[in-house]
């Protein structure tokens, strides 16, 4: 998957990049000065910080070998900003100067320490890290990283949220909504919803609006709709195989409902649905509802579908994509599914089957 092995390389347009590509080790440059001094950059660095970082494992610190270490540190970094000057790579690695301590420091006032200098060596203003995913990827490490506490609470994520923000004040508000959301699009792709809401409501939403982005903002609205914690938007479910005809809000028989948007075309439906439809004939005592919707062009061959799954509450949506029921859950694949409280109150959203199951059986 492109999102599990993507990188970025540096052409500076004077030089050919040769580099290999393994998926268990990942890219090597074969060629490409630029390429190859950053890369050494980022391996001997974070070597070196690791090395660091052992000397808070142990019950008493030698002083002296703490500091000739944090000074090896800092002998590396002046050697690999002196070899890459003039380069495209000194961009970066001027960017990734780590926190190099002046003295032997507790573990909690390095970290603190560490954290209050994370964003200092970074130009958010400097149009190489823009044209870059560095900016985001350094975000994202600070977001997930940077915490004092071995289980950071919700308030530790949104406060690290707000750091990052303040970061990206000084840049131009076009280049902030475009980081920004793909930051939220990386939290939500994560499942980490309750932070992609966060940072929608505090700042994604109001700079587009601000900017008059039509369309990021009726997009970012549509999120927040079906977000996890909203309530799920009322509709009609009409099957005209069998004549019922009622809304998701007037269903009152259940404590858990499952939200199925599918289709008889699909063949991952087709798979997924009966397997769906044999946990909750295998689970009577869990009181669950599937709600089964089908974005269809016509009643049929769907109307002699759903009869394979006479436990599910089976409603059409006619004109597929079109339709205004998928439109306002934003569906964009098939199967998608939504667990539902009695309330009506969207719980999670699995993305595939076996996560759906895993939320049922806690059920």
């Amino acid at each position: 998957p492109q999102s599990d092995h993507n990188f970025e390389f540096i052409y500076n347009g004077k030089e050919n990049v040769v580099f290999n590509f393994d998926r268990a080790s990942g890219v090597k440059f074969i060629n490409s000065k630029e390429n190859q001094l950053f890369q050494s950059y980022k391996q001997t660095i974070t070597s070196a910080q690791r090395e660091l970082m052992k000397f808070y494992t142990q019950k008493t610190v030698d002083s002296i070998k703490y500091r000739k270490h944090f000074q090896h540190i800092d002998s590396l970094q002046n050697s690999y900003e002196i070899l890459s000057k003039g380069m495209i790579a000194s961009h970066f690695i001027l960017a990734s100067k780590p926190y190099i301590p002046s003295k032997v420091l507790t573990t909690k006032a390095y970290l603190e320490n560490a954290k209050s200098h994370y964003f200092k060596p970074m130009n958010f203003q400097d149009t190489i890290l823009q044209s870059s995913n560095f900016i985001i990827d350094k975000s994202i490490d600070y977001i997930f990283g940077m915490h004092a506490s071995k289980n950071p609470s919700f308030q530790d994520y949104t406060s690290n949220i707000d750091a990052v923000y303040q970061a990206f004040s000084n840049t131009k508000p076009a280049y902030q909504l475009i980081s920004l959301n793909t930051l939220n699009d990386f939290l939500i792709k994560s499942q980490q919803e309750a932070l992609a809401v966060f940072l929608t409501k505090t700042y994604l939403l109001p700079l587009a609006i601000e900017l008059n982005a039509t369309e990021r903002m009726l997009s970012l609205q549509t999120f927040l709709r079906v977000a996890v914690g909203a309530k799920a938007p009322n509709f009609d479910i009409q099957n005209p195989i069998t004549g019922l005809k009622t809304s998701l809000y007037d269903l009152k028989e259940a404590t858990t409902y499952v939200l199925i948007f599918w289709s008889s075309g699909c063949g991952h439906c087709m798979d997924e649905l009966p397997k769906v439809h044999s946990y909750i004939s295998k689970y009577p005592e869990k009181d669950l509802k599937i709600i089964a919707i089908g974005l269809e062009k016509t009643p049929q061959p769907w109307g002699e579908t759903i009869k394979m799954w006479p436990n599910f509450t089976h409603g059409i949506a006619e004109g597929k994509w079109n339709n205004s029921i998928p439109v306002n859950y934003n569906i964009k694949a098939t199967p998608s599914y939504f667990v539902l409280d009695a309330s009506k109150t969207i719980t999670s959203k699995p993305y595939l089957l076996k996560d759906l199951k895993a939320v049922l059986d806690q059920k």
